[in-house]
């Protein structure tokens, strides 16, 4: 019904100047000729006659002919000074949204993310070149279920109703387009997105369930942005998507899990900026937080229970061991060590618990949502034990882990995550996490968790110089989730990598895969290169 509504409502008027002042003179020279005819002649209101009823009935017709004369004059002439009223017509009438030409979304070398195709009819229909890999971001633009992703968030620079164009006339032009049948036209978006690395993660994740964030830590400029499993945006009329697998759910910054083991790299991080990284006894036991409850143990203790051998623990380590081979017991009791306050602290400068902007245009933005990092009391000891390994009442995302990975790549600053290259200085806010002298120490420590411990034998291109983490998060719902995530310190830029497989397993053995194969996939185009090589990254 609606959508039938608007259709006529701009459809009256979408032809010509022609069309348009013949249609208001029948609408005028009807209801005066039914005024002339059908009201009583000065006889018969002077015998004081009443009105007969079908001349009344038809007074009321012509009164209300008139009404609609009024109604689609002032559409004629104010509509077109109603943003939203003329955004309302160009989303859900297909002949308003035919007179706009819609702006393309561009990736950082110009190709084509979303454009208009011009039909046999003259009518345009939306295309989006990388379909189901790139249509968690980029979105969707459908006159029957709306807008996504950036093509709702810069909808009003893509459709031309942005408030600079508005008080130069922009609205005005689409309102006489309606008058004219003239299209007007929005202008382009362009995204820090690389195409060809978003491709390469798609192809890498290979069907799996989860996602991949990939940035630049010096700029906050996200590469790449993909979750799975996706729907092809081009395409939704056909598209029956199972509710379980919430393919419209964009993972990457929607998804909200525990973050295993990568969380130790936070803690490695905040361990080394306050010097509190202490030498401490990791038997194969295991450590008790709290009397009463199960001890928190290593991974390789169960590892060797179901070879039938028995585990004897890491004995006396210190913080780089514990993250080289990521030991639970270690980091347990390390939390307990790091008091309540500085833990609360470090986490609301990392801001994972707020949302972050990672698109602002005018008009609109696109906000990833607030993750979950839990304030904790001192005397919350299996809580803060618990937290410390990256499991409890934590949820965060994927970009969640890779900003505090970029952290680490970029000497402890936090440059916010976003999608708009070439950004003002200023526009996305940064903030110094740790010192730089104690990123470099972590990043140290992760670049032998890859050659050494827990991430060794990854297949990792080993010219670009990888510093990594692997993670196992425990999952109440099914199989652990698989993490990991990753920078290349060796070269231009420190590409950070983090993905997430959902019920993968151990991460050295399905996320880290993942990981590799799109590093090598950069590395071929110049996406990312060994430092000493020339930096190419493509026009800006």
């Amino acid at each position: 019904m609606l959508q039938a509504l608007t259709e006529w409502a701009a459809g009256r008027w979408a032809g010509n100047t022609a069309r348009a002042v013949a249609e208001s003179a029948f609408f005028l020279l009807f209801a005066a000729t039914s005024l002339l005819l059908l009201l009583p002649g000065r006889d018969t209101l002077r015998r004081g006659a009443a009105l007969r009823p079908h001349a009344l009935l038809s007074l009321l017709v012509a009164i209300a002919f008139a009404a609609l004369f009024v109604c689609q004059m002032r559409w004629q002439l104010l509509g077109s000074r109603n943003a939203d009223l003329m955004r309302f017509m160009s989303r859900h009438n297909t002949r308003a949204a035919a007179l706009v030409r819609r702006g393309a979304i561009l990736d950082r070398n110009g190709s084509p993310l979303a454009l208009n195709d011009e039909g046999a009819s003259g009518r345009s229909r939306r295309r989006y070149p990388l379909g189901a890999k790139a249509a968690h971001v980029v979105g969707y633009f459908d006159p029957r279920f709306g807008l996504a992703g950036v093509e709702k968030a810069a909808d009003a620079t893509l459709s031309g109703f942005d408030a600079g164009e508005a008080t130069r006339g922009g609205l005005g032009q689409l309102g006489r387009s309606l008058v004219v049948g003239q299209p007007a036209t929005g202008g382009d978006v362009r995204l820090s997105l690389d195409a060809r690395l978003q491709e390469a993660a798609a192809d890498a994740m290979g069907g799996r369930r989860g996602a991949v964030v990939a940035l630049d830590p010096a700029t906050g400029e996200i590469l790449a942005l993909f979750s799975a499993p996706g729907f092809d945006p081009g395409k939704l009329d056909g598209f029956h998507g199972d509710d379980e697998a919430a393919p419209f759910l964009n993972r990457a910054i929607q998804g909200r899990y525990p973050a295993g083991s990568t969380f130790k790299v936070f803690m490695a991080l905040m361990a080394a900026d306050t010097e509190t990284a202490p030498v401490l006894d990791c038997p194969a036991g295991g450590f008790r937080a709290v009397g009463g409850e199960p001890p928190i143990r290593d991974s390789e203790y169960y590892a060797m229970r179901r070879d039938g051998k028995v585990w004897r623990g890491f004995g006396m380590i210190g913080l780089k061991d514990a993250l080289v081979h990521s030991s639970n017991v270690y980091f347990a009791q390390l939390g307990l060590r790091i008091p309540a306050a500085t833990f609360n602290a470090y986490v609301g400068r990392l801001g994972v618990n707020g949302p972050v902007t990672l698109l602002d245009v005018a008009g609109g933005a696109l906000v990833a949502p607030a993750g979950s990092v839990p304030h904790i009391e001192g005397a919350d000891r299996g809580a803060r034990a618990q937290l410390a390994i990256g499991q409890g009442r934590m949820a965060v995302s994927p970009l969640d882990v890779a900003m505090w990975t970029a952290a680490v790549a970029n000497g402890g600053v936090l440059q916010s995550p976003r999608l708009e290259p070439d950004a003002p200085a200023g526009k996305y806010p940064s903030a110094r996490l740790a010192s730089r002298g104690a990123a470099e120490t972590v990043g140290a420590m992760m670049r032998l968790a890859v050659t050494e411990g827990t991430g060794r034998g990854g297949g990792l291109p080993p010219e670009l110089g990888v510093c990594g983490k692997t993670g196992t998060a425990q999952n109440p719902r099914g199989d652990d989730h698989s993490w990991f995530t990753c920078f290349c310190a060796d070269a231009s830029p420190r590409l950070v990598v983090t993905v997430l497989v959902e019920n993968g397993g151990f991460g050295a053995r399905n996320a880290l895969p993942v990981a590799a194969r799109i590093l090598r996939e950069a590395e071929r185009p110049g996406i990312v290169r060994p430092r000493g090589g020339s930096r190419e990254r493509g026009a800006k």
